[in-house]
């Protein structure tokens, strides 16, 4: 294949300038691929027609002893493309053998006779009975640029080929993650693409960095990537990868997630009102489903930009299949390379990350076993400069780790109008924290999780769900901190210290019905039933109620209410620093939204929400008598209460021709008080209006460009009404003002993608730029103030981050 994006037949021989892409050879018999293409692989593709070949008129075709026979590949990945239609028909006077490279616009007689034949699931055709010649050779197949060659044929022989279509850079067709009916419907549930995921700009390809360009999606400070639904706090969402929930979402700063996206078969992020399947969370969840390895045979690639590089192999393994993938960053070996050490900075940061994915999938009994090892590990390491010039002294460092290890089975089959689910889980996690000699925090978990499920259609209008899901393991704690200083106090030598070991362990019981009692109207109610044993056993029983109606062929409506319930964090129900008695925290969410679809492939969806949270743990300096006999602060009671209310517009263009995107406005108010008589404060990540632009589009010769524009209300500030100076400590007490009743200045930004891809026979070579803040706008995220608290600037967020990178694909 040459630059124009043409591909030959494996054995034509190639021109002189295209040597360097295109093997040489003789015609050689090759076999018949085994495995079958998967359904998403090269978009989909028409059904496979059985039958015999098709003739213009047979009783004009001579008989011979000649056949040829091949194999149809997409080229650069060579997946097999199932349906092509491959026509063989005699060439016309003039013809040379190989590849029919100029269009002809001279009048052209039809030819005596045509073949037309289709190609198999695994891409491949057959033509007996050919008498000795030249053929014209034609393959058609949507999303593909036609190919034609012509092929000589001997008297008496068997000619194997392989031709390699070239994917349209605008493919008509788009890979559907999951259709209405295979899932209950939420009223709010987000869905994307697998090619949407990689050409969004400002992502880098992610997927999980991906839906913050949704409505519903806070902005997080630095671009983090902490998941603020709604108004909720980042620990009141919950994130579940092949039915486990995952500790973390991304690697160090937000740059990538944990998980490689390109083992992904789809996202749904569901902002409110998620199924009973779902739990301990208060937010929304973001539901992630791995996929299982190609089977048509071996394919990887290497993945490269200015942070990182990724590597991936997968292929068949007898009847199943596997996926090894693997990335390290090396902004740490980069750093003291570019930055010199009379640069002047009293600060270096040292930061790293890598993970690792192992996934093996095979038939078995019936169903299907899936064997899924992943992990994440981060490590941050600040050192500062100054009179202390030990970089090992601990005073002058702050060090953060997280890392987490994961081991599942899942084992899925169908009897008898049944569907059942098993899958075990193990997970260790580890995070660390050590600031300047005087702050430690460590915490190491051990988690063993099993979830069960069996799913059955009772008829065409009724199915029913049941589930449980356990976890139990525990968790060690050590931790050294000073006393934090209330309003006008002063330090302490008071260190606050400990080393704990616990022990915890949950069990839900869920069941959700799906009830279709006409054809437009889906009914969805359900329960979910959780225990929680720390530190005491606690119950809460969560209904929960969701509607779909089809008010019009091109209109639904959707609607949910339920109660959702989540423990507390362990600082605040730990006997140490909190209180053992606080209660699991309930929210109650509502909803109502219209989905319409419009022409020219376009979708336009509204949802309101309103959500009312009580029983938080909120601070209280009340003194009580604690359960091991002592009087003490109560540190944190269930007093709080919260309610979040606002609007969410997503209007979609599809990824059809050479244009989709979108647009996604949120307006919304998320407030709190810790308790019922007290005045209502902005919570921590209130953000008024969030508005998000993604548009991209697909040029000629395989070139495409992308944008993304955000404009987001600043978060809420607490100001520094006065400060008190404390002689002993030679520094000044900040006085605060109202909790949150300042606001930070809006959040504006504007990042732009240009992606080019080379196809070649066998291979495919992306190059792309991203550049995220284009224009460098220093928006603010934080107060910074003057030692006496006098003046006050704003630490920014990123500045403009380019990113180069190149992708080999085979």
């Amino acid at each position: 294949q040459d630059a124009t994006g043409e591909a030959p037949s494996e054995h034509a021989p190639p021109r002189g300038d295209e040597a360097d892409a295109v093997a040489t050879g003789e015609a050689a018999e090759t076999e018949k691929p085994t495995a079958t293409a998967p359904s998403n692989a090269g978009g989909p593709t028409p059904p496979v027609v059985e039958a015999p070949p098709e003739e213009a008129d047979a009783a004009e075709r001579p008989a011979g002893d000649a056949r040829i026979e091949g194999t149809v590949l997409r080229a650069g990945d060579r997946t097999p493309v199932a349906g092509a239609q491959v026509a063989v028909a005699p060439a016309p006077q003039g013809s040379r053998p190989g590849r029919v490279r100029k269009k002809s616009y001279a009048p052209r007689e039809d030819p005596p006779w045509e073949v037309v034949v289709t190609t198999a699931p695994d891409g491949t055709f057959a033509v007996p009975d050919l008498p000795a010649g030249l053929y014209e050779v034609s393959i058609l197949s949507p999303g593909f640029e036609t190919a034609t060659y012509v092929e000589r044929i001997e008297a008496a022989s068997k000619l194997s080929v392989r031709y390699y279509l070239v994917p349209l850079p605008s493919n008509p067709y788009r890979t559907v993650v999951r259709e209405r009916g295979s899932e209950r419907e939420e009223v709010a549930r987000r869905r994307i693409s697998v090619e949407e995921i990689d050409n969004l700009p400002g992502t880098q390809g992610d997927a999980l960095k991906a839906l913050q360009n949704f409505p519903g999606l806070a902005r997080s400070p630095f671009g983090s990537g902490l998941l603020l639904v709604r108004g909720a706090a980042p620990d009141d969402s919950a994130v579940f990868l092949g039915y486990h929930e995952i500790p973390q979402l991304f690697h160090f700063g937000g740059l990538t997630s944990v998980f490689n996206s390109d083992i992904l078969s789809g996202i749904d992020f569901i902002p409110g009102n998620f199924d009973p399947r779902y739990g301990d969370a208060t937010g929304g969840v973001v539901n992630v489903e791995p996929r299982a390895g190609r089977r048509d045979g071996y394919h990887g690639y290497i993945d490269s930009d200015l942070f990182d590089t990724g590597a991936l192999f997968e292929g068949p393994v007898g009847k199943g299949s596997f996926v090894l993938s693997a990335r390290r960053s090396y902004i740490d070996l980069l750093l003291p390379l570019v930055i010199p050490d009379d640069a002047g900075l009293d600060a270096t940061i040292a930061p790293r990350y890598w993970d690792y994915q192992a996934l093996f999938d095979y038939p078995v009994d019936g169903g299907n076993l899936s064997v899924r090892v992943f992990g994440s590990d981060d490590r941050t390491k600040l050192v500062f400069a100054g009179e202390n010039d030990d970089p090992e002294d601990d005073r002058n460092r702050f060090e953060t780790t997280t890392l987490f290890h994961r081991a599942d089975l899942v084992y899925r089959r169908k009897l008898g109008g049944w569907s059942f689910l098993v899958t075990p889980s193990y997970r260790y996690d580890f995070s660390s924290t050590a600031a300047v000699g005087i702050f430690r925090f460590k915490l190491a978990a051990h988690t063993f999780s099993l979830r069960s499920e069996i799913e059955r259609w009772v008829s065409k209008r009724f199915a029913v769900r049941f589930g449980t899901e356990i976890a139990t393991g525990q968790a060690t704690i050590d931790a050294e901190a000073p006393p934090v200083p209330t309003d006008g106090e002063g330090s302490s030598d008071t260190t606050i210290a400990t080393v704990q070991k616990i022990p915890f362990a949950s069990l839900a019981l869920y069941s959700t019905w799906t009830i279709r009692p006409v054809p437009r109207l889906w009914i969805y109610p359900g329960v979910r039933l959780q225990l929680y044993d720390q530190p005491d056993v606690r119950a809460t029983v969560d209904p929960r109620l969701r509607m779909a109606v089809d008010v019009a062929d091109r209109t639904t409506l959707k609607a949910g209410v339920g109660i959702y319930s989540q423990l507390p964090s362990v600082v605040e129900w730990n006997p140490r620093w909190g209180n053992p008695r606080v209660a699991p925290e309930r929210s109650l969410h509502t909803s109502l939204g219209v989905a319409q679809r419009l022409p020219y492939g376009m979708d336009l969806e509204v949802t309101g929400f309103f959500k009312y949270l009580w029983d938080l743990a909120a601070p209280s300096d009340r003194l009580v008598l604690r359960p091991d006999g002592t009087f003490g602060p109560e540190s944190f009671a269930s007093t709080g209460v919260g309610r979040i209310y606002g609007a969410e517009l997503l209007f979609r263009k599809n990824l059809t021709k050479n244009l989709f995107g979108w647009l996604a406005y949120t307006i919304l108010r998320s407030e709190r008080r810790d308790t019922p008589d007290a005045p209502w404060t902005l919570a921590d990540f209130d953000q008024t209006h969030i508005l998000t632009l993604v548009a991209v589009y697909k040029l000629p010769k395989h070139w495409q460009v992308g944008a993304r524009f955000r404009l987001v209300s600043g978060n809420p500030t607490t100001p520094v009404v006065g400060a008190v100076y404390d002689a002993d400590s030679g520094s000044y007490i900040p006085l605060q003002g109202k909790e949150n009743s300042d606001r930070l200045p809006p959040f504006h930004q504007l990042d732009l993608r240009v992606d080019k891809r080379w196809i070649f026979r066998k291979l495919m070579v992306n190059a792309y730029l991203d550049i995220q803040n284009v224009y460098n706008r220093q928006n603010p995220e934080f107060v910074n103030y003057s030692f006496d608290y006098r003046e006050k600037s704003f630490i920014p967020s990123l500045p403009i981050i380019p990113s180069i990178g190149l992708k080999l694909e085979f």
